[in-house]
């Protein structure tokens, strides 16, 4: 079973950062745009641009949210999007190594 070390972390972080930054906030958005800026207060994510993360999360990390999941703490900032994937990978790691099939 493998499991997610601190590098992969860190390229997560990075790469949620860097589309959150080039694709979803506009240029005046991305003055100061850090892993703890608080994305739903700073006006970064609403409705479309959150289903547009969620997407992106499906499509190029392979990480499906759930619905229970999809709340405003774990879509806080940066950090909070990177637990949360980092979270639910872990979760498809385990339930792949034990043969079940993941909870959709």
């Amino acid at each position: 079973m493998s499991e997610n070390t601190e590098s992969d972390n860190i390229e997560l972080h990075d790469r949620i950062l860097a589309f959150v930054r080039d694709e979803l906030a506009t240029t005046t958005e991305r003055e100061g745009l850090t892993a703890t800026t608080p994305l739903l207060e700073a006006g970064i994510l609403d409705s479309l641009r959150t289903a547009r993360l969620i997407a992106w999360l499906r499509d190029d990390l392979k990480v499906r949210v759930p619905p229970l999941a999809m709340t405003g703490k774990n879509f806080h900032n940066i950090d909070r999007i990177t637990d949360l994937v980092a979270s639910l990978r872990a979760t498809l790691t385990s339930a792949i190594a034990l043969g079940k099939e993941p909870a959709r």
